[in-house]
């Protein structure tokens, strides 16, 4: 059980980090590139399957096997227009861009849902297909 935890507190830690770094360098829509680098990344790394659509910007990941139903997870990534004031350590270095939307929580919490699930997918009855 203590193994569990302590892959828990991983998990958490790499997320928080993840909504950190998203927050500290916030992208305004369709513009999200670097941001959807660091996601396709993640993903990567977790080894989840990601789907090649012909998007710009964004992506959309795919866990589990084709039988069985479809459940769609969606992520906003983008930015707003405006200066932040927060005084957070990890503040936005964007000059005029901010995740003041919560998109930043939006897509780490998105991405360790894609994650967890992924250590599951072979008690998945269906797929599970995650938009960023």
């Amino acid at each position: 059980m203590k193994e569990i935890r302590e892959q828990d507190r991983a998990l958490a830690s790499q997320i928080q980090a993840f909504r950190h770094d998203m927050h500290r360098f916030p992208e305004l829509s369709n513009q999200e590139f670097e941001t959807t680098k660091k996601i396709r990344a993640a993903l990567t790394a977790a080894g989840i399957r990601i789907l090649d659509l012909p998007l710009k910007t964004g992506l959309v990941a795919e866990v589990g096997e084709a039988a069985g139903p479809l459940v769609v997870v969606r992520s906003d990534i983008d930015a707003l227009p405006i200066e932040e004031e927060s005084g957070v350590d990890f503040a936005s270095e964007n000059a005029g861009v901010m995740h003041a939307c919560g998109h930043d929580f939006h897509t780490s919490a998105a991405l360790g849902a894609a994650i967890l699930l992924q250590q599951q997918a072979a008690s998945l009855k269906g797929r599970v297909r995650i938009l960023f």
